[in-house]
């Protein structure tokens, strides 16, 4: 089996830190790959880049490593026809067995997930997260380094969590939604809501559906 990485940035290069530390544990993947479609790069930390079209797909499973929702789901749809979403757990990420983790779903190095937690397909789950039990994470979503979920937290589809926010128990979170780093978040936020701030409120609409310009 092959590992193709999407993207070469940031996100790509601590992907490809976490795919070498699976395979440390146990063998994995063969060969590990980038791609992207934006760089003239033909290699990045001594791993090769190529293009998504020139791609052959047999024995092949991507992972999207990009922490722009709505390019996580665009890429997702991109990649779905052709190759199957890669899972990535680091190996001292203990996974009770009643939560369910989706396809293309990364979880970083010292995340917390209890019991009940639903990550839905292609979220990613930065190192050092707190996710407390019966959550639930929508698909494409992000969860920066160092947030905390309340207990029956629900995170909608596409929804982007910046580092450090703490969103209360119980709480409900849109689709589409940003919450700024270091935010605490304690009522409901509806789709489509930019909220920050200690307690956060809602300072516009995420009409683009966009968090990073």
């Amino acid at each position: 089996m092959k590992l193709g990485i999407y993207g070469t940035g940031g996100q790509g290069r601590e992907t490809l830190v976490l795919a070498r530390q699976i395979n440390q544990v146990a063998a994995r993947w063969d060969d590990i790959f980038f791609i992207d479609d934006m760089t003239d790069a033909t290699s990045v930390s001594g791993v090769p880049v190529y293009r998504f079209e020139a791609l052959d797909f047999h024995d092949v499973e991507i992972s999207i490593a990009l922490g722009e929702p709505a390019h996580r789901r665009m890429l997702a749809n991109k990649v779905l026809p052709k190759a199957p979403l890669a899972t990535l757990v680091h190996p001292g990420v203990f996974v009770p067995e009643d939560t369910n983790i989706g396809a293309g779903v990364l979880v970083g190095q010292g995340a917390f997930i209890s019991c009940n937690v639903t990550l839905g397909d292609n979220a990613l789950i930065q190192p050092n997260t707190y996710i407390s039990h019966d959550c639930q994470v929508g698909a494409h979503s992000v969860v920066c380094s160092q947030v905390s979920l309340g207990g029956k937290t629900t995170i909608g589809e596409g929804t982007f969590l910046g580092m450090n926010c703490v969103i209360k128990e119980l709480s409900v979170i849109g689709n589409d939604v940003v919450i700024g780093m270091g935010s605490v978040v304690t009522k409901d936020l509806a789709d489509d809501a930019v909220a920050f701030g200690n307690p956060a409120k809602i300072h516009r609409s995420n009409s683009n559906k966009r968090v990073f310009k």
